[in-house]
């Protein structure tokens, strides 16, 4: 049986390869070639439910990443290479960062490493869609670092209030889970907020959120007045966050 938590064999060699990685020639053509979006958002914002429904369009590629954990089973059913992920040894996945084919990747917990690889982007490329995939900031980061055509859109949720109703409705959760997915969310949104490639956009009403997200990826055009709105609006946020910290 796999132990989800045991530390990664070679975690030495994938801490040397990524400190200094750069992606082959091949992916900086894929991205240059094809419309790429990163969503990024905060525990409970809707990410998740927006890309799926994108792709319910037939517009859009989800972009599945590689990872080196071993697949779980839920709900009695193991998840299958190329759903959830595409599952792949340490070894695979060293030799595929020494060869440069991914675009990027990260260490996560020291337990497992997950990262976009050229093989998954080929198969995007080839439907003529547009790729969408959710990363961490990090990631997003990462890719455009190198990658100046991939549009970064950070997701907000529409206010305090139906954020927290979001996040509880998720099922059991402790209050110190909550307080951790919150002090997280500070850090996330302070950190979007001093990116300036970051483009931002509020999920007031799904319907409306995925059809502001298509014209915007069609015309790469984020209006500036929407764009200082939804800062203010980030800025709202963190206040509000600050606030309940403070008090819970």
């Amino acid at each position: 049986m796999f132990d989800h938590n045991s530390p990664l064999k070679h975690l030495t060699e994938f801490q040397r390869i990524l400190k200094n990685y750069k992606p082959s020639l091949e992916i900086l053509d894929l991205l240059q070639n094809n419309q790429f979006v990163i969503l990024s958002a905060p525990s409970a914002a809707g990410r998740n439910t927006i890309i799926k429904n994108l792709i319910m369009t037939g517009k859009y590629y989800f972009v599945i990443s590689d990872t080196t954990r071993p697949p779980r089973i839920n709900n009695g059913i193991p998840e299958r290479s190329g759903e959830e992920y595409w599952f792949k040894s340490e070894e695979e996945f060293l030799q595929g960062l020494k060869n440069g084919n991914y675009i990027e990747a990260a260490i996560i917990h020291n337990q497992q490493v997950s990262g976009i690889s050229l093989d998954e982007m080929r198969r995007g490329g080839a439907t003529g869609r547009v790729l969408i995939t959710d990363a961490d900031i990090q990631g997003a980061d990462s890719i455009k670092s190198f990658s100046d055509e991939t549009i970064a859109v950070f997701v907000l949720p529409p206010n305090f209030d139906e954020w927290m109703r979001r996040m509880d409705g998720r099922g059991e959760m402790t209050h110190d889970e909550k307080r951790r997915r919150l002090i997280s969310a500070t850090e996330e949104i302070e950190f979007a907020l001093k990116r300036n490639y970051f483009k931002f956009i509020i999920n007031w009403e799904l319907k409306v959120t995925m059809e502001e997200l298509h014209e915007h990826v069609l015309t790469r055009s984020f209006g500036e007045a929407e764009q200082q709105a939804a800062h203010g609006h980030a800025q709202q946020l963190l206040s509000d966050l600050s606030n309940w910290l403070q008090q819970n």
